[in-house]
């Protein structure tokens, strides 16, 4: 980034979170991400207060825009078959602001797993994300709790598919992720009337 651009808020938090997802949460610091900026710690300042500031604004992020923008992106379509599919689309995009999806996801797991804080952050959005899923399910004839078992199912090999991105991107088929979706879907239309 050209010094003397004026940076945002929004500017420090998506290089924090490229940072974070590169070389995990001990990557984030001020210093480097100044660097990386091309500008001063100043900059930062002025839009944080300190290092846990925009380690919370991070986790804001992430929760808006990988879940409740998602969410409320697909309200408007007709249906739940619909919804789920286009969710399922948005879940497989590989890279967001230039980050990669399945590194982000991968770096908070592993951050939540030392911290408890980030954890309860991470519960809420991982039953946030179940919760939608499990009503579009009940939505189109599942009853309740098969619906919660398929939508954890559905959510659990979707961080599965993240993690083989990581490391064996070609066992990370987005193919076989749709197909499951498909399966379940298919699984629902057999059994009504």
């Amino acid at each position: 980034m050209p010094r003397g651009k004026q940076l945002t808020r929004r500017d420090w938090t998506l290089a924090a979170m490229a940072a974070l997802a590169g070389s995990g949460v001990a990557s984030v610091r001020v210093e480097r991400l100044a660097e990386t900026l091309n500008t001063s710690k100043g900059s930062f300042y002025w839009h944080f207060a300190d290092r846990a500031a925009l380690l919370e604004a991070v986790l804001d992020l992430w929760e808006a825009e990988g879940t409740a923008d998602v969410i409320a992106d697909v309200a408007p379509l007709s249906d739940p078959e619909a919804r789920l599919r286009a969710v399922t689309e948005g879940a497989l995009v590989a890279k967001t602001h230039g980050i990669g999806v399945a590194q982000a996801e991968g770096a908070l797991r592993e951050w939540a797993a030392q911290d408890v804080l980030v954890a309860g952050r991470l519960i809420r959005v991982d039953s946030a994300r179940t919760a939608f899923l499990a009503a579009e399910l009940e939505s189109l004839g599942h009853r309740p709790q098969q619906a919660a078992h398929y939508a954890i199912a559905l959510y659990l090999a979707l961080i599965g598919l993240y993690e083989a991105r990581r490391y064996n991107p070609g066992m990370a088929d987005d193919g076989a992720f749709r197909a499951l979706l498909e399966l379940v879907l298919a699984n629902l239309m057999s059994r009504k009337p």
